[in-house]
């Protein structure tokens, strides 16, 4: 190259490659790292096209690193070297953040999470500290806010006989359970990023996103197939409560969070620090979307003025029907509220000795006028409805499913 190229061409293809460059990392930058959302408002289709193509620009971006880095040694003066090292590190940084950071910041613990007895996640667990509940076939696990904000995914195989994973998303408040298939096909679920403030996964397997909310791959949802992940019902309550109503009930545990489980700095110096250091930028973002009017991400397309943006709300769906719960309402009703949803009847009701809403489907063809924590009635069990959202930001699940009720009686 040093004999074929002039000065002036070197320079040339100098100054060509390290756009190339910076583009290619700015692209995975923009649309890849949690980070440069706080600030750039990123349509989900050039998020989809940067994620589908993350590898074609992640190669091109270093191959012209790479030219750069050549002409650089062989002509010294194309570039004075502090501008050099400004615009290399530049790189390095939205590279590392679109590309590399988060599979480390979030590691997903879909099928190693760590499950302890109540008795020995007392030692994490504050006895008011809100806990998403997951009960299949008599078997219950706890999952707190805190413990699942980073990993995202937390499982670790079967639950009373079925196959299923907890996933979460701080910035909407929510956890849902999924069985982490689709048509038969098996999930490897893994956190991607956020979109209108809420998580995006990603099938390690095929590759492809699936919001949380949906629940289904991006490629079915365009092509307007129903695919989806089974979603399982959940429901929050005090961790004190869970363990009177579930004493051989599990509880997670972020390994990667507690002080005796987490590397030390001795086992793994990268980890030691880098930890810490990301806990404090998820907890910044997590008071600041709880306390603050606007979304921390300013992603949001549709804001309904119905209720508070950060009201907490328990969202449902039968078919195309959505209606939004709020805990002071259905606090206020002295009975049971029966009412229909997507033309099933459906049973609404708050248990003040274990501060847990709860709401249920009712075949029983009757009207319900007593109901216990556990769906019991003078009619028999009533299951749960798995389309529960508990305890979800209004603002972000009113953006969306916009065509939602409210509080129907």
């Amino acid at each position: 190259m040093k004999d074929m190229l002039s000065p002036h061409t070197k320079k040339k293809v100098f100054w060509i490659s390290m756009l190339i460059a910076q583009i290619s990392a700015g692209f995975l930058f923009k649309d890849l790292a949690d980070i440069s959302q706080w600030i750039i408002q990123s349509p989900r289709e050039s998020t989809m096209w940067v994620w589908y193509n993350r590898y074609l620009l992640a190669t091109v971006g270093l191959a012209a690193v790479v030219i750069v880095f050549v002409l650089k040694y062989r002509q010294r003066d194309i570039i004075g070297n502090k501008p050099f090292i400004f615009l290399s590190l530049l790189f390095c940084f939205h590279f590392y953040s679109g590309m590399i950071n988060p599979h480390i910041m979030m590691r997903a613990r879909m099928d190693n999470g760590v499950f302890l007895t109540i008795e020995q996640a007392a030692k994490y667990y504050e006895p008011d500290e809100s806990v998403i509940v997951l009960e299949i076939n008599g078997q219950a696990r706890a999952h707190s806010d805190k413990q699942l904000l980073r990993p995202h995914v937390a499982g670790n195989g079967e639950l009373g006989g079925e196959n299923v994973v907890m996933t979460y998303c701080g910035l909407t408040n929510l956890g849902m359970a999924y069985t982490p298939e689709i048509n038969g096909q098996a999930l490897d679920l893994a956190p991607m990023n956020q979109l209108e403030n809420n998580l995006v996964m990603y099938d390690k397997n095929s590759g492809e996103p699936i919001q949380q909310l949906w629940g289904q791959k991006e490629a079915d949802r365009n092509s307007g197939s129903d695919a989806k992940m089974r979603e399982w019902p959940t429901f929050r309550m005090p961790f004190e409560k869970f363990a009177k109503a579930y004493p051989d009930g599990e509880v997670f545990v972020n390994d990667y969070l507690v002080s005796d489980m987490k590397a030390s700095f001795w086992e793994n110096p990268f980890l030691a620090i880098y930890d810490p250091i990301m806990e404090l930028i998820f907890d910044h973002a997590i008071v600041d979307q709880a306390t603050n009017v606007d979304p921390t991400f300013p992603t949001i397309k549709h804001i309904d003025p119905r209720l508070p943006n950060k009201e907490i709300i328990y969202g449902l769906n039968v078919g195309d029907d959505y209606v939004a719960y709020t805990e002071k309402f259905v606090k206020k009703q002295t009975q049971p509220m029966n009412t229909t949803i997507g033309g099933q009847n459906v049973v609404i009701s708050y248990d003040h000795d274990f501060e847990s809403l709860g709401i249920f489907y009712n075949p029983t063809g009757q009207k319900i006028t007593e109901i216990d924590f556990y769906g019991q009635t003078q009619y028999g069990k009533l299951p749960r409805v798995e389309t529960v959202k508990a305890g979800a930001y209004w603002i972000i699940w009113a953006n969306f499913f916009p065509e939602t009720d409210i509080n129907r009686v």
